[in-house]
């Protein structure tokens, strides 16, 4: 298992959606966790598991995507924040708020046909 946490990287999905339960990723580890434990984490915690990739819904019960976005930003996450939206009639909204508020945040927003990609392919899963 030591290996193995070696050579992947975390996937840290955020929320209570069965969505994300059902995670399974070769490219990844995942580990679950409530918004309410993810706001307590530091900078020391997201180094120390490695966590290179947050996966959130746009809208979940306790919080959304900004409040997501802001928190990563003040921890000075460097790696990937990926937003899955079910439906979005303009994305441009969410994506022009999140690059004015955090700039130097890297995240992309997917719908669930594009997340096995995005999960599989960890140059997939950034940029935007």
């Amino acid at each position: 298992m030591a290996s193995d946490r070696a050579e992947k990287p975390m996937l840290l999905a955020l929320g209570g959606d069965t969505f994300f339960e059902s995670l399974s990723t070769d490219t990844y580890r995942v580990s679950h966790m409530t918004c309410d434990v993810f706001c307590k984490m530091t900078r020391d915690d997201f180094e120390e598991k490695s966590i290179q990739l947050v996966l959130s819904a746009l809208f979940c019960a306790q919080t959304d995507c900004i409040e997501i976005g802001q928190r990563l930003h003040s921890l000075g996450f460097q790696g990937t924040y990926l937003i899955r939206a079910d439906t979005l009639p303009n994305p441009a909204i969410i994506k022009r708020e999140l690059r004015q508020l955090y700039p130097g945040l890297d995240f992309r927003i997917v719908m669930p046909d594009e997340m096995t990609h995005a999960l599989d392919s960890p140059e997939a899963a950034t940029g935007q």
